[in-house]
């Protein structure tokens, strides 16, 4: 199994870079990742088949950032797939957002914040959440099996856009439900 550290020297970036994606995701078990890494070219989002980055012609860097994160999300599903076993641990790590369905036991296909919105995704229920200031907003997402988030520089929760097979969908243009 390739560790941390080999894979951040093939990639010729710092452990702590690759720690820090590979953190991120965990939180959407490896199908996307948005981060803002100076040694990656500031901010910028992956998910197969997109890669963003800060200067969109950097062609290298966003070959860099696709095959580093690619292999760190292979990892994190190598990860969910090895049965663990329980370990004592006295080191605290940070807790994913809490946008998370309260009604059911169902686990959210992709999850993320930007701009101090956190949103999961529950592709088995047809909903959005998206959680600003402790407050959680409820979307219906039938019809829209989102897929992943666009990219937005927009401090608002309404101007989160989401991609799905048929395009993108604006969060406004979602049904808000109880």
């Amino acid at each position: 199994m390739k560790t941390i550290k080999k894979i951040a020297e093939k990639y010729q970036v710092s452990e702590e870079t690759a720690q820090a994606l590979l953190m991120g995701l965990k939180v959407t078990g490896g199908r996307q990742v948005q981060f803002n890494i100076g040694e990656l070219g500031g901010m910028g989002q992956w998910q197969p088949g997109m890669i963003m980055v800060g200067d969109m012609f950097d062609i290298g860097l966003k070959y860099k950032v696709d095959g580093l994160c690619t292999e760190l999300s292979e990892l994190v599903r190598s990860e969910e797939e090895t049965p663990k076993t329980p370990t004592k641990t006295t080191s605290k790590t940070k807790s994913p957002p809490k946008t998370e369905s309260t009604n059911t036991k169902s686990s959210a296909s992709f999850r993320g914040s930007q701009n101090g919105y956190h949103y999961a995704y529950f592709s088995s229920e047809d909903k959005l959440e998206i959680e600003h200031e402790g407050k959680i907003t409820k979307y219906s997402t039938k019809g829209y099996p989102l897929s992943g988030v666009q990219q937005s520089q927009s401090n608002s929760a309404q101007n989160l856009t989401f991609s799905y097979p048929g395009g993108t969908v604006s969060v406004k243009d979602l049904k808000k439900i109880k």
